[in-house]
């Protein structure tokens, strides 16, 4: 049985990525926020709640853009942009931290889901902002206007954006400073890449078109979700 847990000054409830009771090495140790193991019935309840979460913007938006639902298959379609990517990710990783909080009676676990659910959503958030930024400068000047140029700015906002949205989440879960904050190390940007990927595909490189990237994006949503909500 675990071990009760208490908040304390001293303690950090918001540390980076501890091991699930030692037992995950490697790049598991890096994605996983967990510290006990999750029951089926939360981990359950919180893919509900994370699927659902995706469903229905994406949904709200093809109805908007056909004026009908045609199918299932339809809800691949969707052709993200920058407020389709921050809709449909913050709704995901909402219905999976209300569905995880959803009869836990641990206090200390409720505010860990949240402040999981505040990081996820920034690590998606903040590089694609900063890759839109990036490309929408290079397309201002024309010695800028360059795959070359475009390439460096993605790469720099990608990786940029995964450190800045951690240091932002710190001061949203934490405005007071009393816990130590939660560090980003280049393993846990690296095991979190595919949070980011919706960068890339604001990005628009030809390359990354090809590889239909857009087509995963609600299913790395709803993980974002569910790993938020299952989080401990």
């Amino acid at each position: 049985m675990a071990k009760s847990v208490s908040i304390s000054n001293n303690q950090n409830i918001f540390g980076s990525f501890p091991n699930e009771r030692k037992v995950s090495r490697g790049y598991l140790s890096y994605r996983n926020h967990k510290t006990e193991s999750v029951g089926t019935f939360t981990s359950m309840k919180t893919a509900a709640g994370a699927i659902l979460g995706t469903v229905i913007p994406v949904f709200c938006f093809l109805k908007k853009r056909d004026g009908k639902l045609k199918g299932i298959k339809q809800f691949f379609s969707l052709d993200y942009g920058y407020k389709e990517m921050m809709v449909v990710s913050l709704s995901a990783i909402t219905g999976g931290v209300i569905a995880g909080i959803a009869g836990e009676k641990s206090k200390v676990k409720k505010v860990r889901k949240k402040q999981e659910g505040v990081f996820q959503f920034m690590n998606t958030a903040v590089p694609a902002t900063l890759v839109c930024g990036a490309i929408k400068f290079c397309e201002h000047f024309k010695k800028l206007n360059h795959s070359t140029y475009k390439m460096i700015g993605t790469a720099a906002g990608l990786v940029g954006g995964m450190f800045l949205g951690a240091e932002i989440s710190n001061k949203i879960n934490d405005p007071k400073d009393k816990v130590p904050d939660r560090k980003v190390t280049m393993k846990d940007a690296i095991a979190n890449i595919d949070d980011a990927f919706g960068a890339l595909v604001i990005a628009k490189f030809p390359g990354v078109k090809h590889l239909h990237v857009e087509k995963v994006l609600p299913v790395i949503f709803a993980w974002c979700g569910y790993r938020a909500g299952q989080s401990n």
